[in-house]
């Protein structure tokens, strides 16, 4: 684990651009393929699913997606009655933990199954790190997203430390399927999402109307496509109706473009660039006090801040693209209209095939009429929590997770999604 850590702070201290430094990592991989390979062999034994214990691997303590997602699925269990237990690898990859958030960080002694929150190159170096005992005799899934329509080549050494892979969206899953073994099982299965506990947001003395716009640069500052957010709010609030919060996180992965952003931001007052970690109260409080949510992204696997501003109950307006339309309709949800345009990413995370370029011009004109209609906010707000609670419901997450992890469930278990 040691060694993680200190390629980690290597690679950190290395005067390279984040293109240079993507690039080496993915040289890196070789290595831990073939490290994996002597730990754990060329594939690990296929294991049927089994009742038991469901141990959930990930980034417990991170600001990621794919972390926030791993923490929803183990509410999402327990919340189906399943016995959970948690395995925070962040220390083993060399991450500080997130404000107010602990998790065990060793494996379990016992567990049925683990469903891993890992995407493929991590997966691999995870094996290449402990080695494939934590995994062997347990059924183990793959809980893998990516936000382009293919999923890279690369991945393929991750099919052989899985039995089955869990995809949060249709999307992600056709992206998959395109690169997985055939007849390899891949289901899917959403990120489960649901309204907070909280029955009052916190109080703004500034009675603007609030738009709220969030992305992390690690996960591609590009693909979350802050800078056509704020242009675009710019172009609704003409009139000054209204106020936008970006927040931004792992902004020191992407220095050049977050000054870029900062720059687009200027000196106007009235959007205010937010970049202080937050634990996840803390962010479920600020899409509380949003009146609007707003996502101009290039590309989602799923589309954890629309979903999480829908289960609030709040207008959300966003890319009509790619993963997020597994729960969003015209209906529920204010979609922008977009051309798809070859991926174009400095930073160096995605490259080849297409992802949308949403229209500003749309997007400006549907939020500015949003803005100067309260009572359409609200309409749409209530239809949007309606659909989040019907289609994210952590429990029938929960349950049909269970149902596939081989748990009995007296009948009731659901179909396959």
């Amino acid at each position: 684990m040691r060694v993680m850590v200190l390629m980690r702070r290597l690679l950190r201290s290395l005067p390279l651009g984040q293109t240079a430094l993507h690039r080496l990592r993915r040289t890196a991989g070789t290595a831990f393929r073939v490290v994996a390979w002597v730990k754990a062999g060329r594939a690990r034994r296929r294991t049927p699913p089994r009742p038991g214990p469901v141990c959930v691997v990930g980034f417990h303590s991170d600001i990621l997606g794919i972390s926030e997602a791993a923490r929803g699925f183990s509410q999402a269990l327990r919340s189906a009655g399943a016995q959970v237990v948690d395995w925070d690898i962040g220390p083993v990859f060399g991450r500080p933990p997130g404000p107010g958030r602990t998790a065990p960080t060793e494996p379990p002694q016992e567990a049925a199954a683990m469903v891993i929150f890992l995407n493929p190159l991590e997966l691999v170096q995870l094996v290449a790190t402990v080695g494939g005992g934590p995994f062997q005799g347990r059924f183990c899934v793959g809980a893998w997203f990516w936000e382009l329509s293919r999923a890279p080549k690369s991945w393929r050494a991750g099919f052989r430390y899985v039995d089955e892979v869990w995809a949060c969206s249709r999307f992600v899953a056709d992206a998959i399927a395109a690169t997985a073994p055939r007849d390899f099982v891949i289901r899917v299965l959403p990120v489960a999402v649901s309204a907070s506990s909280a029955t009052n947001a916190a109080h703004d003395a500034d009675d603007r109307v609030l738009v709220l716009t969030a992305f992390n640069a690690g996960s591609g500052f590009i693909r979350k496509n802050p800078v056509a957010a704020v242009r675009a709010f710019r172009k609704a609030n003409l009139e000054g109706r209204a106020r936008m919060i970006c927040k931004a996180a792992g902004g020191d992965t992407a220095p050049e473009l977050m000054a870029a952003l900062e720059a687009e931001i200027g000196q106007g007052g009235d959007v205010a660039l937010m970049s202080e970690r937050l634990s996840d109260a803390a962010m479920t409080s600020l899409v509380r006090r949003a009146d609007i949510v707003l996502s101009l992204h290039r590309s989602e696997g799923f589309g954890l801040l629309p979903a999480q501003g829908m289960a609030e109950g709040k207008a959300v307006v966003a890319t009509g693209w790619s993963g997020n339309l597994d729960f969003m309709t015209a209906d529920d949800s204010v979609l922008v209209d977009y051309a798809l345009v070859p991926v174009n990413d400095p930073q160096g995370l995605y490259s080849g095939g297409v992802w949308a370029e949403p229209d500003v011009e749309d997007a400006a004109a549907k939020l500015a009429a949003l803005i100067a209609d309260p009572d359409r906010r609200r309409a749409i707000g209530q239809r949007a929590a309606a659909a989040v609670a019907r289609k994210l419901d952590p429990r029938a997450v929960g349950r049909q997770a269970r149902a596939w992890l081989g748990h009995d469930l007296g009948g009731e278990a659901q179909g396959d999604a």
